[in-house]
């Protein structure tokens, strides 16, 4: 049944042949023709209408020999026009500039390593050995020192610091140790040991503030009956010493016992002038910059170049935010006398000219018309040195031994490397005519 169809047929029209006229009429009626191309489009029909099958042309073989003949010409034109395209873009399209490259990404990205083997430079010198041959020419110093106990209670020792030493010389009964003043300044006793372990008393036997050197003595014995090893420091060249050169510094570090630390020399002739609390007045050394870490406890010991020779006594370093690898060793030449003289007269003599001078800098120069800068001398100890020699009051000092002076560090350097009984020549100008006049230094008593 025709599913848009829900009415019943009254007649049966399984064969129109048989009916009359009217019937038909009836049924046309009822079911009028369907229009040629139906909206909606019901069931297939169970028995479609059947089409005969097409004869196959006899001339099949003959297209498909022109199809493919069509095929090879068009692809031979094809390959024509795509070649005189390339030649074409090559001639008239120009070329595409240059890829520029990605700026470098930052940030941190993983990476794979691969392992590698790093071949050692020779030119490091390897201090293992040197070490090993030096450390038992070096002393920890420990130091203790009277404290006030107020009114009511009595004075007792407590420890005030540590410090470094070495052994430079020794004598038949006793060896010498070199140190910095300001570690054994102000001690009641002061103690050492070479091993970290055992402690044997040692005395100071000469001292100087403006050095900032002092000398120890320790008995043999005392380090025999300890059955401690010791050895005898081998004195070095520090004038040889350059910008780069490796060096080591051994040390009481913060007092923990010995330590060692590895640098080079980073500047040499320097000068330096530290506030000690306990000098008269600012101290002025010349010194060698190392990079070697120094911390407290270092001062005192020595600085070895690869050769194991000592060229150095550390001594300070400089402090502050952001300052790091600043330490700073006094020249072994420079204080291998001053250390003989500590050893033998228990100070270092000083020499005396007898004068009180002032500054001449380049305003007071130009300021007064003054010929040159200088130390202008304002007193002139009666029976002194320069008083014998005749010098004057208002004498302008510019010259010291051939040596320019040019301001008052440089005056007191040039004093205080001098010795009592030296003859030294020095350079005046005297109502603006130079002269040069010879002193014999005397001794400060």
């Amino acid at each position: 049944m025709n599913e848009f169809n829900h009415e019943s047929q009254p007649f049966d029209t399984s064969n129109q042949e048989d009916l009359t006229p009217a019937q038909k009429d009836d049924i046309y009626a009822v079911y009028p023709p369907a229009p040629p191309y139906p909206i909606y489009k019901a069931e297939p029909p169970l028995t479609p209408a059947y089409i005969p099958p097409q004869k196959k042309s006899s001339n099949f073989a003959r297209y498909l020999a022109v199809a493919m003949l069509a095929i090879a010409v068009g692809g031979t034109f094809l390959g024509l026009g795509l070649g005189a395209g390339y030649v074409a873009m090559q001639h008239f399209i120009p070329e595409p500039p240059p890829a520029i490259e990605a700026p470098p990404q930052t940030g941190f990205h993983s990476i794979s390593l691969e392992p590698m083997v790093v071949a050692i430079d020779p030119q490091i010198p390897d201090f293992t050995d040197i070490i090993a041959q030096v450390k038992d020419s070096v002393v920890s110093i420990n130091v203790t020192a009277v404290a006030s106990g107020g009114r009511f209670f009595p004075s007792f020792e407590q420890p005030t610091g540590a410090g470094s030493g070495f052994i430079f010389a020794e004598h038949e009964d006793y060896v010498f140790i070199a140190t910095n003043n300001h570690v054994v300044d102000n001690a009641s006793s002061v103690t050492i040991s070479l091993d970290d372990n055992e402690n044997v008393d040692a005395r100071v036997i000469g001292r100087d503030i403006e050095s900032d050197l002092a000398v120890l003595a320790v008995s043999k014995a005392a380090l025999e009956e300890k059955g401690v090893p010791f050895t005898i420091a081998y004195l070095g060249c520090s004038d040889s010493m350059r910008m780069g050169d490796s060096v080591v510094a051994i040390g009481n570090a913060m007092g923990l016992g010995q330590t060692v630390t590895k640098g080079i020399v980073s500047a040499v002739n320097l000068e330096i002038t530290i506030n000690d609390p306990n000098s008269r007045i600012p101290l002025t050394l010349d010194v060698l910059q190392t990079d070697a870490a120094v911390n407290q406890g270092n001062s005192g010991g020595p600085l070895i170049n690869q050769n194991g020779e000592v060229i150095g006594i550390v001594t300070a370093k400089l402090l502050g935010q952001g300052i790091e690898g600043m330490g700073y060793a006094l020249p072994i030449n420079d204080i291998r006398d001053l250390l003989n003289m500590l050893k033998e007269q228990g100070s270092i003599q000083q020499a005396f000219i007898g004068l009180g001078t002032i500054e001449i800098t380049e305003t007071d120069r130009d300021q007064f018309n003054l010929p040159a800068v200088g130390m202008i001398v304002r007193v002139v100890v009666e029976n002194g040195p320069a008083y014998n020699a005749g010098i004057l009051p208002w004498d302008l000092i510019v010259q010291y031994n051939g040596q320019p002076i040019t301001n008052a560090d440089e005056y007191r350097a040039a004093i205080f490397a001098s010795r009592p009984g030296d003859e030294v020549i020095i350079g005046v100008y005297r109502n603006r005519t130079f002269m040069e006049i010879p002193v014999v230094l005397g001794r400060v008593e």
